[in-house]
């Protein structure tokens, strides 16, 4: 998978991207990951990306043209025929488990991650019009001032999934918002050593070997949500 990050921050990955299995799978060649400097693609001297808001508003827009010749240049000098735009933002579309497995699917995705104010509207009116594959998406209804940040929830969410990464792909079936559970279910307890912890113990049947009950235990203290 090949993740394109459009930021006017890339330093800020720059920790995330070095750091654990992130940077393993990366290493592998599992994921790439490119940053993209918007500001790169400003015509302004003083490479000037934002700017005041027609009509009335307290903070500064990003301007339409660098995002748009940054993702452009983006797809044109890698090649790109299949690949995803999401732009991260309010929007009704909210990201959860299913959908990060129908991303972690993907061949090429580019995430456009903002700040300030936002970005001029028509970038999302360009993508729309140009091509079929621009989503905007949220990662819950709350606003933010850093878009880096959901960009980090995402690719966290998403490149785990993605087949090697993690050897133990049972695991998945365990977890927490399993589509296949219709995205109800929450995982149940989990303990580690040592047995007793200020009175609170691990309940007998983990201790009893006994894989049959472990699994009907585990079944049926798997919550609803």
């Amino acid at each position: 998978m090949n993740i394109y990050i459009h930021t006017i921050f890339p330093e800020i990955f720059e920790s995330f991207l070095n750091t654990s299995l992130i940077k393993k799978a990366q290493e592998k060649w599992i994921l790439n990951i490119r940053l993209v400097n918007m500001r790169d693609f400003c015509t302004h001297k003083q490479r000037q990306i934002d700017d005041k808001i027609y009509g009335w508003g307290a903070w500064m827009l990003i301007k339409a043209k660098p995002v748009i010749d940054s993702i452009e240049n983006t797809i044109k000098e890698n090649n790109l025929e299949k690949f995803k735009i999401i732009y991260l933002a309010p929007s009704e579309n909210i990201f959860n488990q299913e959908r990060a497995f129908t991303y972690s699917k993907q061949e090429n995705i580019i995430l456009l991650a903002w700040r300030y104010e936002g970005i001029d509207h028509r970038v999302e009116q360009y993508f729309q019009d140009k091509y079929w594959n621009f989503e905007r998406l949220s990662i819950w209804q709350y606003v933010l001032l850093w878009w880096e940040i959901p960009a980090m929830v995402f690719i966290e969410a998403v490149w785990r999934l993605i087949p090697w990464v993690i050897k133990e792909q049972i695991s998945f079936e365990d977890e927490s918002y399993n589509p296949e559970k219709n995205m109800e279910n929450l995982e149940y307890p989990q303990y580690t050593r040592p047995e007793e912890i200020y009175g609170y113990k691990v309940p007998e049947i983990l201790l009893s070997g006994h894989d049959a009950k472990i699994e009907e235990w585990r079944k049926n203290n798997e919550k609803k949500i």
